[in-house]
């Protein structure tokens, strides 16, 4: 199992979530203020340097209620609030979009389908945002490109297939682009727009203009995991505190204990950083626990010693 997952699950993931809100936030018609510090927010904490530094960290996929928790956390950063039910909903979205691009990427990898997210996230903040932060995300997953052996990309692949093997849920969008078919299977590639499978990471909204609807499986919002369902609240005023905390997908010690928490300026400031994955122990890409010796192996070192 790829030590190497947690980024991608998290970063990819994010990117969609991104997605959906700014859909939503301009079929709402929120204004462009609030609109640009919701997304500014989102983008500002999933992309983080402390935060990233801390996923590409080789460590065991993280499980599915620590990141869907984590990207809960990171979406409360901004001045949009969503319950639970919305959250729900959204988890499905992000989860069925990222696993029909892994089902069906056949000529590319996952690091292509992670740098169009980014790049196309560029495209979705405001202007004025600085583009520093998402171009050294990019570095960070070039870097690790460059390291990675066949069998390093081959066992990623597999680990995210398998993280992502328990989500079946129709999503409304899917089937309209008939991507999707109607008992929640995956549209062969063959069958699909070239022009979308060319594409694979990029904003799949702006393919649909809600052309030929599944009708029996659009009668009701709460059936459909349409996006018209997610959006929440906006805060007219923000009383949102100077420091943000996120509870990590890295847990110290034995079975049971707390995540590791980080906690975040909410206005900070960005300066170029090395992009290079850290790595105190070794240089190549493996992953060594952290496993207590055995008497044997401790009398067995001490006759070394003497």
């Amino acid at each position: 199992m790829s030590h190497f997952a947690t980024p991608f699950i998290v970063v990819n993931l994010g990117c969609e979530m991104i997605y959906v809100i700014d859909q939503r936030l301009k079929a709402q018609n929120i204004g462009l203020d609030k609109s640009e510090r919701v997304l500014t927010d989102i983008v500002t904490v999933l992309l983080h340097p402390k935060l990233l530094d801390e996923l590409f960290i080789p460590q065991p996929v993280a499980t599915h209620a620590v990141i869907k928790q984590l990207l809960q956390d990171i979406s409360a950063t901004s001045i949009m609030k969503l319950d639970d039910y919305s959250m729900s909903k959204l988890w499905d979205l992000m989860t069925m979009i990222f696993k029909w691009q892994l089902s069906v990427a056949t000529n590319q990898n996952i690091f292509d389908i992670s740098h169009r997210h980014l790049k196309c996230v560029a495209n979705v903040v405001p202007q004025h945002f600085s583009k520093f932060i998402l171009e050294q995300a990019i570095k960070r997953f070039e870097s690790l490109a460059q390291r990675f052996t066949n069998d390093d990309y081959k066992c990623l692949h597999n680990t995210l297939i398998l993280w992502f093997s328990e989500y079946h849920s129709k999503i409304s969008v899917l089937l309209r682009l008939r991507l999707q078919r109607k008992d929640g299977t995956f549209s062969l590639p063959a069958t699909v727009d070239p022009k979308v499978l060319q594409n694979l990471g990029e904003n799949i909204y702006k393919y649909d203009n809600k052309k030929n609807p599944i009708e029996e499986y659009e009668s009701r919002c709460a059936d459909t995991n349409e996006i018209s369902c997610l959006l929440g609240s906006i805060e007219k005023a923000s009383s949102k505190p100077a420091v943000i905390e996120l509870q990590l997908p890295i847990q110290f010690g034995s079975e049971g204990k707390e995540k590791k928490t980080m906690e975040l300026a909410r206005d900070t400031q960005f300066e170029p950083i090395d992009t290079n994955i850290k790595n105190k122990y070794n240089n190549d890409l493996t992953f060594t626990a952290a496993m207590p010796k055995t008497t044997q192996e401790d009398l067995l070192e001490m006759l070394e010693d003497m």
